[in-house]
């Protein structure tokens, strides 16, 4: 079983490590496989380059989306759950 976790993103600079790490522990711990789809949705900080450093640490745990401005949650959610391809989803 796969879990595909969406996380939209809006000036997370300082979080986005610390969420992937803690969050990865914990589905480790349960043994899921999972991938998990941040979305940058057009942060005015650095979130942008935490998320694709991340990325290129983890190429096949992570998928990056960036919006060029700030379309809202919503929205963010939505294209998370396009490229989702997990069994079960959540945000």
């Amino acid at each position: 079983m796969k879990i595909s976790l969406v996380v939209p993103c809006y000036n997370e600079q300082e979080t986005v490590r610390i969420f992937y790490d803690e969050t990865v522990k914990v589905l480790k711990e349960i043994g899921y496989d999972y991938e998990i789809i941040y979305i940058n949705d057009g942060s005015k900080d650095n979130t942008l380059s935490e998320l694709i450093k991340l990325y290129e640490d983890y190429p096949d745990e992570i998928k990056v989306i960036d919006f060029s401005r700030n379309f809202g949650k919503e929205a963010g959610m939505y294209a998370g759950l396009e490229h989702a391809t997990g069994d079960y989803i959540t945000v």
